[in-house]
């Protein structure tokens, strides 16, 4: 007779987890989670008569395998995406590039960066200390002078200091890689040594065809909330149970066996899987008090939803804003790549914008859209004479997270206490940050189930 699971959490974490389960002869899933819809944040929600993300949550750079698995959850309805990314840094837009393009500063300062790089890359391999915190890290890979500018852009975006958070924080930003010259300079640069290839970007066009990753969206209509209600159907129709709309209530050992009640239901589970980070809730479950939310970060953001005519939306997927001062961080053209155009020729874009809790325009966000609007414009996301025919914009207190000083010791610690507590309950730590990363990350959880 095959095992039991329990996965807790039913966004794209617990997808990816119980997908490889299914994989495992006889067994048994199920999955649970309080909210009463299937994807977590990945579901998106209706406003003015679109279906909109909240974010980005596109299926970017995924590996062929789980670009195949969402083309037969969607039965097929998917779309290739051609990314075109932007961004803008210094005042000035770059086409066809999504990190922050240094190019437009001072060639005295450039030329200072690359001397930096060509020391950096002298030294590399020979002992230095492992940075202990972003600001460092980006120093180490950069040099002081362009490390110095990413650390404010870190700083304007995610409101807090580069210094307070641990290293591996840059895997969830666009800091990377360093562009700081024009295409042909910076290949020759990133030829030129190891090192500089490692941490140098050059525009994707000049690189070339770099990996077999690829970029898929759902074609229906209804954004990702499309593939949220086509991977619960598909999962159901492999056997997995859902509880969907159910708190726990307790998780106690019995018989050799977890058992996990809801108010519906009662489960004796192998291994409990929990997909999120919110360690408080797990703690107070197995009867112990233990709370990271001081060692997390998140991003305040405010979200706005605008809409104009389709035909006044620049072709693009997205651009990320480096501008000093910038209202909008990301903007995407959401309604044409999810293919949403009403009968009016109307679609929308979405700008993630951070703004700091109590601050005047995070008190005043229901005027926050005539300044975004305004900043769209003159970042060419829309052509000047759009006009805006509708909006929305909502407060997201928490949206990206990063691990501040300390994170790690605190996750060892707890990691410890349950495994003294109740042996065959997996916390699955939620760093890995991109779609293509959580999932590769989900192929050890066969592994992790049966140790």
């Amino acid at each position: 007779m095959g095992k039991v699971y329990v996965v807790v959490g039913a966004g794209f974490r617990g997808f990816c987890d119980t997908l490889q389960l299914i994989g495992e002869p006889g067994a048994k899933i199920h999955m649970v989670d309080r909210e009463p819809f299937f994807g977590g944040i990945s579901c998106s929600g209706k406003v003015k008569d679109f279906w909109v993300d909240k974010g980005v949550h596109m299926f970017d750079g995924i590996p062929r395998e789980l670009a195949d698995n969402v083309t037969e959850v969607m039965g097929g309805q998917v779309r290739t995406i051609d990314f075109v990314s932007m961004s803008a840094f210094n005042g000035h837009l770059t086409d066809g590039f999504s990190l922050p393009d240094l190019s437009s500063l001072p060639e005295d300062t450039k030329s200072r960066i690359t001397a930096e790089l060509k020391l950096l890359a002298a030294d590399a391999g020979k002992g230095s200390p492992e940075p202990r915190h972003l600001r460092g890290l980006l120093q180490a890979r950069y040099g002081a002078t362009a490390g110095g500018i990413f650390a404010g852009i870190f700083q304007s975006i995610y409101d807090i200091d580069a210094s307070l958070v641990q290293p591996d924080a840059l895997s969830k930003t666009s800091l990377g890689r360093l562009k700081h010259l024009d295409d042909p300079l910076m290949l020759a640069l990133k030829a030129s040594d190891p090192f500089l290839d490692a941490v140098l970007a050059a525009r994707r066009q000049a690189l070339g065809k770099v990996d077999e990753l690829v970029s898929i969206y759902p074609d229906t209509g209804q954004a990702m909330r499309g593939w949220c209600l086509r991977a619960r159907k598909w999962l159901e129709d492999r056997g997995v149970a859902m509880c969907l709309g159910q708190g726990i209530e307790s998780i106690e050992s019995t018989g050799g066996k977890l058992r996990l009640k809801t108010g519906a239901h009662t489960i004796d589970a192998d291994r409990i899987i929990w997909t999120n980070d919110d360690t408080q809730a797990l703690a107070g479950l197995l009867g112990f008090d233990f709370d990271t939310h001081d060692w997390i970060s998140g991003t305040p953001m405010l979200f706005a939803m605008l809409i104009t005519k389709a035909d006044h939306i620049k072709d693009f997927t997205y651009l990320q804003n480096f501008n000093s001062g910038g209202k909008t961080y990301r903007t995407a053209c959401a309604g044409i790549y999810s293919g949403q155009i009403d009968a009016d020729g109307n679609s929308f874009v979405t700008c993630e914008c951070p703004t700091p809790i109590d601050s005047e325009r995070w008190n005043n966000h229901h005027e926050a859209h005539h300044a975004i609007w305004q900043e769209c414009k003159a970042l060419g996301i829309v052509s000047p004479g759009a006009e805006l025919t509708g909006h929305a914009v909502m407060r997201l207190p928490s949206t990206f997270k990063l691990a501040k000083l300390g994170y790690d010791e605190k996750i060892r610690e707890f990691q410890a206490e349950l495994g003294r507590r109740m042996r065959g309950v997996i916390f699955r730590d939620v760093k890995p940050f991109f779609r293509r990363d959580i999932y590769l990350d989900s192929l050890k959880v066969r592994d992790l189930v049966n140790a």
